[in-house]
């Protein structure tokens, strides 16, 4: 199995204008089935912040514009950190989405959902049938695993 970044992310940038309204960010998250949106400035030629599902349904009102309610700076990491340094800054930071960056350009988002469908594809390969919590707790690879995925809030 690969456990490069450039293998579990998403490449393909759904975005949202920085004066975009909160309920056209929503029908976007709805429509592409994602949780976060890069937000564009004015001249749509950057990314300025990013927008999470929770900070859309936390709004006042589903009028105001989005750069009011997205987050800012936007944490980024280069396509060649290693995946646990990624996982452990979602711990951390309690952020469940990073831009990747190649050569100072965005080339894709990891999330915590793209940590997980990594996480699965690592049981799923095992030779071990089934993890049985037990297993899970005297293991304490498998342990650690459990922690950050419970920290992430998924």
């Amino acid at each position: 199995m690969k456990l490069a970044l450039k293998d579990h992310m998403s490449r393909k940038l759904i975005t949202i204008s920085h004066a975009a309204s909160v309920s056209e960010a929503s029908r976007l998250m709805r429509n592409y089935w994602i949780r976060h949106l890069p937000v564009l400035d004015e001249n749509e030629e950057f990314i300025i912040g990013i927008l999470s599902e929770r900070e859309v349904m936390a709004a006042p009102s589903p009028e105001i514009s989005v750069d009011k309610i997205m987050s800012t700076p936007i944490k980024t990491f280069p396509i060649d950190t290693p995946i646990r340094n990624v996982i452990e800054a979602m711990v951390e930071e309690k952020l469940s989405a990073f831009l990747i960056t190649k050569s100072d350009e965005i080339v894709g988002i990891v999330t915590s959902e793209d940590m997980m469908v990594l996480l699965l594809d690592i049981l799923n390969e095992d030779d071990t049938a089934e993890w049985s919590l037990s297993k899970i707790f005297s293991s304490p690879n498998l342990q650690r695993t459990a922690y950050l995925v419970g920290q992430t809030g998924l």
